[in-house]
């Protein structure tokens, strides 16, 4: 039963509603692509799909607009898998549970999609709507966006025709975004040595942390919690020793990590370790009490037992990595002010049985500053006798004082909504860059309907603002003729 069918406009949640029962996160979106691939053929619409299962869905021009620039609306197939702690769901069969809850749209905890759905939604609706006045359409749907733009790096952009380009992957309604930082992903490996040991376990965790984007929500003072593990470990090695014996944290390079957990070895007193845990979690409790009202900080004896566990150097060399890597906001732009510059997020932390592996993401709008700390963090690692390599860069998006799609675009919202849109730059990726980079003189903007929460399960979309941001769109192709 259709838990959308009362929402307005009811075509594009009829389309975001059959979005969300098809599973279609990072990775695995060949699904969502055919579901596409056949809406395409039914309507005889052409379209272009490539072995990266990016999608292009072209729409000839309505009558009297046959000589106007063709229009590329762009938003991406996947999503950010996250689901809260103990729940039964899986994200490769099971489809989305949405849930309305007044003017907001979430799901039953799980991440919802709307980053990027409600924008696959909204091409579908418009193209298949016969009414419409529009120019020379063409839809493209890149997949893969979340784990590093990885599709729109495979796209041949020799396939689009158009030089105009609206992309839907913005989370700010009134808000147009258009510049935008670049980025790369540093991972790095330290090897390790473990010896068997007697030694009394004691699990460490830290949790309930906000969590969120990195890109938008860096500068928001949100705890990492690999961060405050690093932290932790340290003032409990100041305290007495231990040995690592397990270390693992975070999901994903772009989230803010929320739970991370260890399990330490100690030869001596371990009630010791939990009475020095509590005094820790009063402490970052307190630091933190605005942004992570939730958080939890415990300790839990266990057995004693033979165990491998690291060696005491290797120990403390992963305790020192893990205080000297650079976290978070590093430069704020002097030329916007409020607009971060350059950041970087600790989002993955794992220790496998002979290494400790680390994910970074670094984004600012210098390249330069972006270079920089990623080679500070593979000097921090290099010093402690590990490797890092950086993989998926991509790059920044310059601001266009002279875009017609921008000047459209806020003209139109005015005679809408009667407010002034603002125009404004993300500190997060937008796959903009990489189009700009590759379609001389493109033309591009960014825009969306409200949500927030993106990438935790608390995700939310505002239905309003849904419906006004679809509005919007239509009228922005009614006057591009």
């Amino acid at each position: 039963m259709s838990v959308l069918s009362h929402l307005e406009p009811q075509n594009v949640f009829s389309y975001f509603e059959t979005i969300c029962g098809i599973p279609h996160g990072s990775g695995n979106t060949g699904a969502i692509v055919d579901y596409c691939v056949r809406f395409a053929e039914e309507r005889g619409l052409s379209w272009y799909r490539d072995k990266a299962d990016n999608l292009v869905i072209r729409k000839p021009a309505s009558p009297g607009y046959e000589q106007a620039e063709t229009i590329i609306l762009q938003g991406h197939t996947d999503m950010v898998c996250e689901k809260d702690p103990g729940l039964d769901f899986d994200f490769t069969k099971d489809g989305i549970k949405l849930i309305v809850d007044g003017d907001t749209l979430r799901a039953g905890g799980t991440t919802l999609g709307g980053d990027n759905g409600i924008a696959v939604a909204m091409c579908l609706a418009i193209l298949d709507d016969k009414d419409l006045p529009h120019p020379p359409l063409e839809v493209l749907l890149t997949a893969d966006e979340e784990i590093g733009m990885l599709g729109a790096f495979a796209f041949d952009c020799s396939q689009l025709s158009g030089h105009k380009l609206i992309n839907l992957d913005s989370e700010y309604e009134g808000v147009l975004m258009c510049s935008c930082a670049g980025g790369a992903n540093a991972y790095s490996k330290l090897p390790v040595c473990r010896e068997e040991q007697e030694l009394t376990l004691v699990d460490l965790k830290i949790s309930g942390l906000t969590s969120g984007h990195s890109g938008v929500e860096i500068n928001k003072g949100r705890a990492n919690s690999n961060v405050l593990m690093g932290r932790l470990l340290q003032g409990l090695l100041a305290k007495g020793g231990f040995r690592l014996v397990k270390l693992e944290g975070g999901s994903r390079e772009t989230a803010i990590a929320s739970q991370t957990s260890a399990v330490i070895g100690i030869a001596g007193n371990a009630a010791a370790a939990v009475a020095e845990t509590e005094r820790w979690a009063g402490i970052l409790k307190k630091e933190y009490a605005a942004t992570e009202p939730g958080m939890s900080v415990s300790a839990k004896v266990g057995t004693t037992a033979k165990t491998a566990a690291l060696t005491a150097a290797d120990t403390e060399k992963v305790l020192r990595v893990l205080l000297a890597l650079p976290d978070s906001v590093q430069a704020m732009s002097v030329d916007m002010p409020g607009l971060v510059q350059t950041s970087l997020n600790f989002g993955i932390l794992r220790l496998d049985e002979t290494e400790l592996f680390l994910a970074n993401t670094v984004r600012s709008s210098m390249t330069t500053q972006k270079e920089w700390v990623l080679e500070r963090v593979a000097a921090i690692v290099a010093l402690a006798g590990g490797t890092t390599e950086f993989s998926g860069s991509y790059p920044g998006w310059s601001y266009n004082p002279h875009s017609v799609v921008k000047d459209t675009i806020v003209r139109v919202y005015k005679e809408l909504f009667h407010k002034d849109a603002s125009v404004e730059a993300v500190h997060a990726g937008i796959e903009c860059g990489l189009f700009a980079d590759s379609i001389p003189d493109l033309d591009c903007v960014s825009i969306g309907p409200e949500m927030a929460d993106v990438h935790t399960p608390r995700e939310h979309l505002s239905i309003s603002s849904s419906a006004r941001t679809y509005q919007l769109l239509c009228e922005v192709l009614k006057q591009s003729k």
